[in-house]
């Protein structure tokens, strides 16, 4: 997965989550640049807006296909990915499963802990990771 080495770039797990929101957010808007071409995907808008509300309703976050808008009403790098995946194109299975393995991929440690102190919203079993290829989809 190509994208794995874009998030690893962009991504430094021992400052990305210590930084202030604005550079949080100048961070993956960088990403999603770079995510965006990657995968040849034009006029699509990456946006945060802190919103406890709207976070609570949508689970973090949203991709609207009408607007080409990817949403985050809070800062997290699980939430983005899995919303990349819906801009990508894949279901919400699948989107769990991308976004799962590429965390997984780019920080296994950091992830597997994560896993442990119960911080992400979804579980996975890394089997599941480990046959999940994007590229079967």
């Amino acid at each position: 997965m190509k994208v794995v080495e874009l998030v690893k770039r962009h991504i430094d797990p021992k400052t990305f989550w210590k930084s202030s929101i604005k550079e949080q957010k100048q961070i993956l808007q960088s990403l999603f640049t770079e995510i965006c071409k990657l995968y040849g995907i034009n006029n699509v808008k990456f946006e945060v807006r802190i919103n406890p509300i709207l976070y609570c309703a949508t689970g973090g976050g949203c991709y609207d296909p009408v607007t080409k808008r990817v949403y985050l009403f809070k800062v997290s790098l699980m939430t983005f990915l899995h919303e990349i995946a819906h801009l990508l194109g894949f279901d919400e299975e699948e989107a769990v499963l991308w976004a799962h393995k590429v965390f997984y991929c780019a920080f296994p440690k950091l992830y597997l802990k994560n896993v442990q102190s119960g911080k992400f919203f979804h579980i996975v079993p890394l089997e599941a990771l480990e046959k999940f290829d994007e590229c079967l989809k």
